[in-house]
């Protein structure tokens, strides 16, 4: 069973890191910090984040037009 486990783990892990998805959305988490970080103005750093919204968006759609 442990054996399944592992593979299932390993499956999951592989298609979440070769996702386009799973970037963008790790991205809009961490470019908007990065940038309140560095100072820029609350309003780059929304439209960075509404901008990196729309391309999870655009590929979800992509994903549903390659099927």
């Amino acid at each position: 069973m442990k054996k399944i486990s592992n593979w299932f783990n390993k499956l999951v892990v592989n298609q979440m890191l070769s996702s386009k998805k799973w970037w963008y959305m790790v991205s809009s988490v961490t470019v908007p910090a990065i940038v309140t970080y560095l100072g820029v103005d609350e309003a780059t750093a929304t439209n960075l984040f509404y901008a990196l919204l729309t391309l999870i968006g655009a590929q979800g759609i992509a994903d549903v037009a390659k099927k």
